[in-house]
């Protein structure tokens, strides 16, 4: 116990039992240390007391107002700097000696860390993915019991890495959201492998208030620094904004699909619902890469459409061309869609597609890449409740893009009445082509009744999702296990 108690720079009772730390009232247990940190809303000491009466051995804070007279609370200035020490030596885990390649994006950091993770696994290294599906370890079954949030504070990571007795030096694949990186919740691992902001649109305005607010919270993934930073040629117009890109150190390698100038280019040759060819030319390898020069280098998939291959990209520029060979088409047939990305259901008699696209520029860019494969596409989306308000009717306006009907459904109204966000995704859309239906389940129902042959559902919003928030509870809700229903 010395050794914790030496890190802190405190001491003690005889006989305390430390087992488990957390920054999390709600997950306090005997034997836990609770670490009251800053919040969003306030200060985590404020739950002080409360942690020890659920069990906790020990709370330390460092709000200089808190609470610090019983014998087991402990006020520490300097608290945040010590805690991945303490966290480390607590658990006897050494998360520096593992890879870490970390992707955030608006859209598809899902699916390119997940490509990552199978990218490795396939290859023959250790990997463990975390992110929005959950945990998942090299090619065990999904693992949701840390699913709460997209990207896991530094006390979470550590949980997983205990539950999953990820101890050995190997690989992990995260998703890091723009909440995560404005909250810092990971600044503390150190160095990393790789890097990489997949795209930048719009997206949790409600959160972050506005795009420039948003856009820095992205930028801040390449405050941690790696040896490989990779960022789409679009949002690469918006570093210079931040002095802290503009040295060697922190230089970031450009991705394109269509200028052949980049740093990275890559070209899709063809691509269809069963088999896509795409090269990948590196003009300007990053400074993570080893005895790499301008090379091309030539992949096959079964993926579509086009830019899940961009996310793809991202994937195999993060763990670098080692294992590829130049000269030959390297097979990546292995690689599967998560649950609920651009997923086609498969052994039922219509075309049915479930897709997580909940952001205007998703749904427009999903529809308009899958439209040419079908004689129409009816949609049945929602918009949340208790989120950003300003992308309503935007979302719609893309839904109506590319299909020949919308029907508007709910999607987690929360607190919200259903009436009122169907209000506000209808303004300015002409709304002739559409259809409201409150029961998502019924939307689905009457989508699949109206559905022709040639025609395709697409479903969107929920993708992997199993919950419905409405009226402020949580019930089971699968869009999947809709679909499976009506064709069974």
């Amino acid at each position: 116990m010395s050794n914790l108690e030496d890190i802190l720079g405190i001491s003690f009772a005889k006989g305390t039992q430390i087992l488990h730390a957390t920054n999390s009232s709600e997950k306090v247990s005997n034997g836990s240390i609770f670490f009251g940190l800053p919040g969003i809303t306030q200060h985590g000491s404020k739950y002080s007391k409360d942690a020890l009466d659920q069990g906790a051995s020990i709370v330390v804070h460092n709000d200089s107002n808190g609470e610090i007279n019983d014998n087991n609370i402990f006020y520490i200035k300097d608290l945040e700097e010590k805690i991945f020490n303490f966290l480390n030596s607590l658990y006897e885990i050494s998360i520096s000696d593992n890879n870490f390649f970390a992707f955030t994006g608006t859209n598809g950091k899902s699916s390119a860390s997940y490509f990552c993770h199978q990218l490795l696994s396939n290859l023959g290294y250790e990997s463990l993915y975390i992110g929005t599906l959950g945990v998942q370890l090299n090619q065990e079954k999904f693992d949701k019991t840390f699913s709460s949030k997209t990207t896991p504070d530094i006390f979470e990571l550590f949980d997983i890495l205990k539950h999953t007795k990820f101890e050995d030096a190997g690989n992990i694949c995260i998703e890091i959201s723009s909440h995560a990186l404005d909250q810092k919740r990971l600044n503390q691992i150190g160095w990393l492998n790789s890097t990489s902001i997949l795209n930048i649109t719009s997206d949790h305005l409600d959160y972050h208030k506005n795009i420039s607010a948003y856009r820095d919270a992205k930028f801040e993934i390449f405050k941690m620094r790696s040896s490989i930073k990779l960022i789409d040629e679009d949002s690469s117009k918006f570093q210079d904004n931040y002095d802290f890109v503009q040295n060697d150190e922190y230089k970031l390698t450009t991705i394109s699909d269509r200028n052949n100038f980049s740093d990275i280019f890559f070209e899709i040759i063809e691509i269809s619902l069963n088999k896509t060819i795409f090269n990948i030319y590196i003009n300007e390898p990053p400074h993570g890469y080893h005895n790499v020069t301008k090379k091309k280098y030539k992949f096959s998939c079964s993926l579509f459409p086009e830019f899940n291959i961009h996310n793809l990209v991202f994937a195999i520029c993060s763990i670098g061309f080692d294992d590829f060979e130049e000269n030959k088409i390297n097979d990546l047939s292995f690689l599967k869609l998560p649950k609920g990305r651009s997923e086609v259901i498969k052994n039922i008699p219509s075309n049915v597609i479930i897709d997580y696209a909940h952001n205007p520029e998703a749904i427009y860019n999903f529809l308009s890449s899958i439209k040419d494969y079908y004689q129409n596409l009816i949609v049945v989306f929602g918009c949340g409740g208790d989120r950003d308000k300003s992308k309503r009717s935007m979302m719609l306006q893309a839904a109506l893009k590319s299909s020949s009907k919308v029907i508007f459904t709910s999607d987690n109204s929360r607190s919200e009445d259903f009436e009122n966000i169907f209000i506000d995704a209808s303004q300015d859309n002409n709304i002739d082509n559409v259809v409201k239906i409150k029961d998502r389940k019924e939307a689905i129902i009457y989508a699949t009744k109206i559905l022709s042959d040639n025609e395709c559902l697409v479903i969107l919003g929920k993708g992997h999702e199993e919950i419905q928030e409405e009226n402020s509870k949580t019930s089971f809700f699968s869009d999947h296990e809709v679909i499976n229903e009506i064709y069974k």
